[in-house]
C-alpha cells in the first residue's frame, strides 16, 4: 500500500474504464489457469516488514518523510501514519541458505533506516501495536501520510460505508471508537511473507497456510495493549478487520463478507480465490495503459482485498506466470531475531503440514477460523481444536505437536541450522513470554505507556529473543 498513484480524485468514469479493464485482465487470469500456464518449479521468499517511529521521550514520531528522503532507498516507502514506514526486503531462492540471507538482507536494511533515522530525533521499532499511540494521534488532518493513494482510500471508505468506523474490542478491558475515517488501521504494523511454490501445490499449501496462520499469531502475539486499553493478545487481527470494512448498513445486515477476512473457506483451485475479487468494488480504480497480460488492474484489485492469506499471481522474470502466499497474521517485532524466528516458523509449518494434506481439511472449516480469532484473543492459552484432531491449549498442541511439524517441513526444504531460530519459538512456548506478555506485565506493574517504549526499546536493541527479557 505504499506505493502512489497517479490521480487525486476519481470520477465515475474511472471506475467505469476500471471496471471494464479488470474484466479483461479478470478473464486473462482464468484463462491462464485453464490453460495451466503456470511456473512450477521455482520457490522464493520475501517479506515486508513495517515499524513505528519513536521519539526519545516514547511517543510516536511525526517524521517518515524526512527519514524517506534521507535513506533515498527504494526499497523504504510510505505507510499510512507519518510514524510509521515500511521495509520491502529483497526476494530470495527459496534454498538450504534462504534463512541466513533474509536475515542478512533485513539487518542489512533495519541498520540502513537506523542510519536515517539518526539526526532526525526518532528510531525505528517494531511493535504490533505502539502502546503510546493516543486517540489524537489517529487524526487525519494531522498524522496522515501526504499521499493521493491515503487521502482517496480514506474518502473512498467512508463513501462506501455510508457510517462511522466503529472500532470495539473486548479484552480485560473493553475499547469502542467511533470515527470517521480510515486512520484506525494506523495503530497496527506487521511483518509480511511472501512465499512462491511451484502451482501443483497450491492448493495444499492454502489449506495448510490457514492452519499454520493460527499458530503463528499464538507464538508471536505482540500487540495486547491497544490506545492504553488491554485487549487481545493479538489486537491486530480485530484492528484490521474493523477499521477498513467497507461495508454500508444494509451490506452488515445481509452477511456480506467484509474485505478482511480470514478464508470463505477450503477450496479445489485457486481460481475460486481470484474469482471471489469480483464480489468487492473497485476502491482505488487508477487506469493505466497497460497490456492485459501485465495483469496491473487485476492486482491493484486484489491488493485491496486484505485477506490474512492473500493469494497473489504474479508474473516471473522468467514470463512464467506464478501464485504465491501473502501471509499476513504476524505482527512486527519485538526484535529482528524473533522476526526470523516467526519467520522460520511459518513456513516450516505450512511445509510440513503439506506432508499430510489430508488432514488439512477434515475439520469444518467454521471451526478453524472461529479458533483463529480465539487464538487472537487468548494467545498460548487458547483452547483449540488441532488438524490432526487433537484438542488442547495452544501452549501444549504447540510443543507436542506443531513445532515438530515445523522441524519436519524445514527438513523437507533442506534448510540450513533451523533450530537456530526454532529454539526461540520453542524456549518462548516453554516460558509463555511471547512479546504480548512482556508488554501487559510491563503496564500491569507501572501504567505508563512511555517507560514501557523506552523499556522494550532497551530490551529490543540489543536484539536479544523476547522470552530472555527479564521481567519488567
Amino acid at each position: 500500500m505504499g506505493g502512489e498513484i497517479g490521480k487525486d480524485h476519481f470520477e465515475v468514469k474511472d471506475f467505469e474504464l476500471f471496471q471494464q479493464k479488470l474484466d479483461q485482465e479478470m478473464d486473462f487470469m482464468r484463462q491462464l489457469f485453464t490453460e495451466n500456464r503456470f511456473d512450477n518449479e521455482t520457490r522464493k521468499l520475501g517479506y515486508e516488514l513495517e515499524l513505528c517511529l519513536i521519539d526519545k521521550t516514547g511517543a510516536p514520531s511525526s517524521c517518515n518523510k524526512k527519514v524517506l528522503d534521507k535513506a533515498n532507498n527504494d526499497l523504504f516507502t510510505y505507510e499510512l501514519a507519518t510514524f510509521n514506514l515500511e521495509i520491502n526486503g529483497n526476494a530470495f531462492e527459496l534454498t538450504h541458505s534462504v534463512f541466513s540471507e533474509i536475515q542478512q538482507d533485513l539487518t542489512n536494511l533495519y541498520q540502513e533506516m537506523e542510519q536515517a533515522t539518526s539526526g532526525s530525533g526518532c528510531e525505528p521499532g517494531l511493535f504490533g501495536v505502539l502502546p503510546s499511540l493516543k486517540l489524537e494521534h489517529l487524526n487525519h488532518n494531522t498524522y496522515m501520510s501526504d499521499m493521493y493513494r491515503y487521502r482517496l482510500l480514506d474518502e473512498r471508505l467512508m463513501e462506501m460505508r455510508q457510517r462511522p468506523v466503529h472500532l470495539e474490542i473486548k479484552g480485560e478491558d473493553t475499547l469502542m471508537i467511533d470515527k470517521l475515517d480510515v486512520m484506525l488501521e494506523a495503530l497496527s504494523t506487521s511483518l509480511q511473507v511472501h512465499y512462491q511454490f511451484p502451482v501443483d501445490e497450491a492448493v495444499d499449501s492454502y489449506h495448510a497456510a490457514l492452519w499454520s496462520s493460527m499458530a503463528a499469531v499464538a507464538v508471536s502475539a505482540n500487540s495486547p495493549l491497544v490506545l492504553q486499553k488491554k485487549c487481545w493478545q493479538e489486537s491486530r487481527i480485530a484492528i484490521f478487520k474493523q477499521a477498513v470494512d467497507t461495508r454500508n448498513n444494509q451490506e452488515v445486515h445481509d452477511l456480506i463478507i467484509p474485505r478482511v477476512h480470514f478464508s470463505k473457506g477450503y477450496i479445489k483451485s485457486w481460481l475460486e480465490l481470484f474469482d471471489d475479487n469480483d464480489y468487492y468494488s473497485p476502491i482505488l480504480p487508477e487506469v493505466i495503459d497497460s497490456k492485459v497480460e501485465e495483469l496491473h488492474h487485476f492486482n491493484l484489485h486484489n491488493g485491496t482485498i486484505w485477506r490474512w492469506v492473500r493469494p497473489i499471481l504474479g508474473l516471473g522474470v522468467n514470463g512464467l506466470y506464478h501464485l504465491r502466499l501473502e501471509l499476513r497474521v504476524v505482527p512486527s517485532g519485538p526484535t529482528l531475531i524473533d522476526t526470523m524466528a516467526n519467520m522460520v516458523f511459518h513456513v516450516g509449518l505450512t511445509e510440513g503440514l503439506k506432508l499430510k494434506p489430508q488432514e488439512l481439511t477434515k475439520m469444518p472449516f467454521e471451526g478453524l477460523e472461529q479458533d483463529f480469532y480465539q487464538v487472537a484473543r487468548d494467545g498460548l492459552s487458547a483452547n483449540v481444536n488441532w488438524c490432526n484432531g487433537k484438542m488442547g491449549s495452544m501452549q501444549n498442541l504447540l510443543l507436542n505437536h506443531i513445532i515438530p511439524v515445523a522441524y519436519e517441513g524445514l527438513e523437507k526444504l533442506n534448510i540450513d541450522s533451523p533450530e537456530i531460530w526454532m529454539n526461540i519459538i520453542e524456549q518462548r512456548v516453554k516460558t509463555g513470554q511471547t512479546g504480548a506478555q512482556w508488554i501487559y506485565m510491563h503496564w500491569e506493574k507501572y501504567q505508563d505507556e512511555k517507560l514501557l517504549v523506552k523499556d522494550y526499546m532497551k530490551q529490543a536493541k540489543q536484539n536479544i529473543p523476547v522470552h530472555q527479557w527479564p521481567k519488567p
